[in-house]
């Protein structure tokens, strides 16, 4: 990763809907994963960052049985996410063949495959599996939770985010993912 650029960061399908949830002005999460999706919130508000998802998080949420909510998740992705075809398809269905050895969600393995094609480097996920098995086996993605790469950032307690939502949307009147 050069210094100069912002960091490329990937979304597997949770972090996604959690964060797209979040946007849209859900109430303070509390339950065990409430310091993973708070981290998500602030890594979207706080430094400057755009999120990637990869072919495979696209056809997941195309797999999302209630209509409603798959058109929720397309339309967002649509306007606020970049995505980028496989540079390399061959390379990225053997990456993700020999990743299955180490964990036997085939999704997670094809999204960590495409995210190395993509040449992300972070892919974020609170998929406890899937940070068990995987995160240490690709040598230039850094698969982590959001908490992590959230306090790996340094931002201070009382800092000001980068970006606000907007007046109208219920978010803005809540103070839980503030730092």
């Amino acid at each position: 990763m050069k210094k100069s650029q912002q960091p490329k960061i990937g979304l597997d399908s949770q972090c996604l809907s959690y964060l797209l949830d979040a946007i849209e002005g859900i109430e303070e999460p509390l339950d065990s994963l409430a310091e993973e999706k708070k981290a998500l919130i602030r890594i979207w508000f706080y430094p400057p960052v755009t999120y990637y998802v990869t072919e495979t998080v696209i056809s997941e949420v195309k797999a999302i049985k209630v209509k409603e909510r798959q058109d929720f998740h397309k339309n967002f992705i649509d306007v606020l996410f970049l995505d980028f075809a496989v540079c390399n398809p061959v390379t990225a269905n053997n990456r993700a063949d020999a990743l299955s050895a180490f964990h036997s969600g085939k999704n997670d393995c094809r999204i960590l495959a495409e995210a190395e094609d993509q040449e992300l480097d972070f892919l974020l996920t609170y998929d406890t599996k899937f940070l068990k098995h995987l995160s240490l086996e690709s040598k230039s993605v850094r698969v982590t939770q959001p908490s992590l790469y959230w306090t790996n950032l340094q931002i201070p307690k009382g800092a000001e985010p980068q970006t606000v939502p907007h007046p109208s949307n219920p978010l803005s009147n809540q103070k839980w993912w503030r730092w």
